[in-house]
């Protein structure tokens, strides 16, 4: 959250054309630590305590003038059907703002500061923007 940390733009942030610019940190990707931050999250990664770990990286969506879902997608897909990667996510909220997870089932999760939220790989989720600080901020880690 600090002024020199380095954030990675990019106009979309589900899939090309979906006007949902972020910004991100990749931590850890094919299976190694790809950031000093991976020294960072290592108290939230103990906690999960997986066998092994896909990806971990940070997602920081910019303010908007009304919250804006992002599409519904799954984080890992195979095959030409795009059939959903059995794995675990964790969501963990790094700063509170009106943002939030939502699921397909119609489910949401507030962006509370310091909360996790646990689910499987195989559904469907996303994130939104947020109206009420500069930032919405959350460390995306998929694991087994």
């Amino acid at each position: 959250m600090g002024d020199n940390f380095p954030w990675y733009f990019s106009a979309n942030s589900v899939v090309a054309g979906d006007n949902c610019p972020q910004f991100s940190h990749m931590c850890y990707e094919e299976f190694q630590p790809v950031s000093n931050a991976w020294n960072d999250i290592q108290p939230v990664i103990q906690r999960l305590s997986p066998m092994g770990i896909l990806r971990a990286k940070f997602n920081a969506t910019p303010r908007t003038s009304k919250v804006i879902e992002k599409p519904l997608h799954y984080d890992f897909t195979i095959g030409d059907k795009h059939e959903p990667l059995d794995t675990k996510i964790c969501i963990y909220y790094l700063n509170d703002n009106d943002g939030y997870t939502y699921f397909e089932t119609g489910h949401s999760i507030e962006s509370v500061a310091n909360r996790a939220v646990l689910f499987s790989g195989t559904q469907k989720h996303s994130g939104t923007s947020c109206t009420n600080d500069e930032l919405r901020v959350v460390l995306n880690i998929n694991y087994s």
